[in-house]
């Protein structure tokens, strides 16, 4: 999904389900998905379920890093 609310919608449908993410080809994220991904992970460690990122870009990783937001704020569990 390319915006928040789309993200959102996605993830909602997952919840209560292991989640691998793969971010490999994301080349640029807006704020309010991040802060869907911090959410997300905050609601799959209430229900003690994996939310996992995998291979994050470069680009994803350079997002995070100017938004101060540590890549572990977005898993949780063991995805």
């Amino acid at each position: 999904p390319q915006d928040a609310g789309a993200l959102q919608e996605a993830l909602l449908a997952l919840r209560g389900q292991p989640v691998e993410l793969d971010a490999s080809g994301v080349t640029q994220i807006a704020t309010p998905c991040v802060q869907v991904l911090i959410a997300a992970a905050r609601t799959w460690r209430e229900d003690a379920t994996g939310l996992r990122l995998a291979d994050p870009s470069p680009e994803f990783l350079a997002t995070l890093g100017h938004l101060a937001v540590d890549p572990a704020a977005l898993q949780a569990g063991e995805g």
